[in-house]
């Protein structure tokens, strides 16, 4: 059997209490979980030496504001999936990235990570 090493993820979220939330969560699926409750923490999360498999961003974040975030994150980790975890209603625009919407479903949140890791580990 081999060992593969676990997913980290880093959840991007303003409300701690959620935040909070989704660490338990995910470290309950068996991920490795970074948080960060800005734009900024979330830029330093990033520059550590662990990986970052995949994002969770709340589109709400500040400093700086998530509009401003993603496109610095686009340029700066061209190869980080991103999925951005927004309200309804918010158009965040055409950017290619992945959106799952905010209502208490983490059902929905946590597919959206499997199938983005899937189709990050299965590209060429």
């Amino acid at each position: 059997m081999v060992n593969r090493p676990r997913p980290t993820l880093c959840i991007a979220e303003r409300n701690a209490n959620i935040r909070e939330l989704l660490r338990r969560e995910f470290g309950r699926e068996g991920y490795g979980v970074l948080t960060a409750g800005s734009g900024a923490e979330v830029l330093m999360r990033l520059a550590l030496p662990a990986s970052v498999d995949v994002l969770v961003l709340d589109a709400e974040i500040a400093d700086p504001d998530g509009g401003s975030l993603t496109p610095l994150l686009r340029r700066l980790y061209p190869d980080l999936p991103v999925i951005l975890h927004v309200y309804a209603g918010i158009d965040a625009g055409d950017d290619g990235l992945v959106r799952v919407e905010k209502g208490g479903d983490w059902e929905r949140l946590k597919a959206a990570v499997r199938t983005v890791l899937v189709v990050g580990n299965d590209a060429p």
